[in-house]
């Protein structure tokens, strides 16, 4: 039942050996601070990949991940000096690790064996002392360099911009506790950024602003070329201007119901003279697709039993209103397409924005001879009071008193008409006769309908030096 005394005596020489923990430790050390750095130099290249139109794609998001990715891109800076601070700390620790763990791995003495052979096998001039430096540089300086560089930097980085919204989001819980770590080294280092570019900017070399930009096409253009003038203006405008700003709103949206009859087609394309128009079932929020008016040459004289809905095309494009128009214009160029749903945070159709609607937005309204002479309803009862509908939009406003177009951008939130300007002010709906002023502006509702803010009179500010300022 007990062992033989002599069998277990044998046992004893292999329990003696004691494992070099250091050795183990240190390799695992290694391998952790590698991926480590790895991990860090991909996320410089995973976060810093997202265009504006991502960010806008992600500002829409509300889960806790996106929240903490948008508050992370959102000071690219301080992002920026967190990652290198992270990795010079991570590779610096690598360096003087290996240096430490190479010398317990390969002893001095082992080195000088290997210089030894090599010196008598291959008959080489060099000196045993000078070899074995060469091969302790070799393996220390080298062969850490080409791991650091090829496992911690090339490879993350390629396999980072492969799929970098992936990636960025798998980093972002890692990357938050390292900004939180490092925020006031990080903040020291983006304030010193700063003091260095208002250094810079003293000696010239400040880029120069937008208004800095309009004051100079001002200055430098002769007054009789207004239109040119404002076509500069809205280039340099241009990508600051999102969809929900000159969309067509919900409310206007010419489309047909699927269920509709081919007469009832024929009179709204007649009615609107538009060349396309989004299919819903039963409400706008459901749109089936877009009906392509050339696609009815050749049935126009079809019978009234004539099935239309055959001819609908599936491919509907939805951008969130939140897109900036120029990263619009280039999926439109892109995908070769005209037309777009805008839906909101919650997938709902919010409006309809065209490759026409973003065009005027530089060159001013396209007239076509379908268009009417006068598209924005409103009456001019003197030289500072109009009368405007209450679902004009606050930029068609703008442009009838010929003020800047943001001019009302602080002070209204979400809304694009009128009458959400006003609602957000008042913070509720207003009944009839209730009036408020904005900027210098005097808003007073004189129609109301069941639902809907109908008419409202504006007062113009009086004075030279109340008028805000014109384009």
């Amino acid at each position: 039942m007990f062992l033989e005394p002599e069998p277990f005596l044998r046992l004893l020489p292999f329990l003696a050996i004691q494992p070099d923990w250091f050795v183990i430790l240190g390799g695992l050390a290694l391998l952790i601070l590698v991926m480590l750095s790895a991990m860090v130099s991909g996320s410089e290249i995973a976060f810093f990949s997202y265009s504006k139109s991502d960010i806008s794609d992600l500002e829409e998001k509300k889960d806790p991940r996106s929240k903490k990715l948008h508050k992370l891109i959102k000071a690219p800076r301080t992002l920026l000096a967190t990652i290198l601070i992270t990795n010079n700390l991570v590779n610096i620790t690598i360096i003087v690790l290996s240096e430490v763990y190479l010398k317990r791995v390969l002893p001095q003495g082992i080195i000088n064996n290997w210089a030894s052979g090599l010196t008598q096998r291959f008959g080489l001039s060099m000196t045993v002392e000078q070899l074995a430096q060469s091969i302790n540089f070799g393996i220390s300086v080298v062969g850490v360099t080409f791991l650091l560089v090829l496992m911690g930097e090339v490879m993350p980085k390629v396999l980072a911009y492969a799929d970098y919204k992936q990636f960025a989001r798998k980093m972002t819980p890692f990357l938050s506790v390292l900004d939180r770590m490092f925020h006031p080294i990080a903040a020291m280092l983006v304030g010193w950024g700063h003091l260095i570019e208002k250094r810079l900017a003293k000696k010239g070399q400040q880029n120069m602003t937008k208004e800095e930009i309009d004051k100079a096409i001002d200055l430098t253009t002769n007054a009789s070329t207004k239109d040119e003038i404002g076509i500069l203006k809205s280039i340099v405008k241009f990508g600051d201007v999102s969809v929900n700003e000159i969309m067509q709103p919900r409310i206007e949206i010419k489309a047909i119901d699927i269920e509709s009859s081919f007469e009832e087609l024929l009179a709204l394309i007649q009615d609107t003279g538009f060349s396309r128009l989004p299919v819903f079932a039963g409400d706008i929020d459901n749109v089936k697709g877009i009906f392509y008016v050339k696609d009815l040459i050749g049935f126009f004289h079809a019978e009234k039993d004539f099935v239309w809905q055959n001819l609908i095309r599936q491919d509907v494009k939805y951008v969130p209103d939140s897109k900036l128009i120029s990263d619009l214009l280039k999926e439109f160029k892109d995908e070769r397409v005209h037309m777009a749903i805008a839906i909101d945070e919650y997938g709902a159709t919010d409006g309809l924005i065209t490759l026409e609607d973003i065009m005027e937005e530089v060159v001013g309204e396209i007239k076509d001879e379908f268009d009417e002479d006068d598209e924005i309803n409103y009456k001019r009862i003197n030289e500072h009071t109009y009368i405007f509908e209450g679902k004009t939009l606050i930029s068609d406003f703008c442009k009838t008193i010929n003020i800047d177009s943001d001019f009302f951008d602080d002070v209204r939130e979400e809304s694009d008409s009128i009458a959400g300007l006003i609602l957000e002010i008042l913070k509720g709906f207003p009944k009839k006769g209730d009036q408020v002023e904005i900027k210098g502006f005097k808003f007073k509702v004189i129609n109301m309908g069941k639902r809907r803010i109908g008419e409202i009179r504006i007062i113009l500010p009086t004075g030279e030096e109340n008028i805000p300022s014109a384009r």
